[in-house]
């Protein structure tokens, strides 16, 4: 084979594995753009809307075999203390706890934090 063809299709084949795209190591779903929307614009993306979005966002996930990302347990813990759900809070702090070690520090300060009276509307 001539070595110039040998050459150009060992740069193809180069070229084509380096386009593969990596699988990512978590499930982000729409959170980024739900929590913008939380705090740019309250009113289009309320507590009750987001643990809404998010709670897809976790089957998705699920569908998916992906795992959620850090801070999803924490900030859906979050929203559930936002609307009352003291309950449901302190079981999402202590799957992010159990999921990610690293911030075993926080979720025992709130997890240890009498939890507050909902607002009334």
């Amino acid at each position: 084979m001539n070595p110039l063809i040998r050459c150009g299709t060992f740069v193809l084949l180069l070229a084509l594995v380096g386009c593969q795209t990596a699988r990512p190591l978590y499930y982000w779903g729409r959170y980024e753009t739900s929590i913008y929307q939380g705090y740019s614009a309250p009113q289009k993306a309320s507590p009750e809307r987001q643990i809404e979005l998010m709670l897809e966002d976790e089957q998705k996930a699920a569908a998916a075999n992906l795992p959620v990302h850090p801070g999803f347990h924490a900030h859906l813990g979050y929203l559930y203390e936002q609307v009352g759900k003291s309950d449901l809070a302190r079981k999402e702090f202590e799957a992010e706890k159990r999921l990610f070690p690293e911030s075993a520090q926080l979720m025992d300060r709130l997890l240890n934090q009498k939890p507050p009276t909902p607002a009334k509307s």
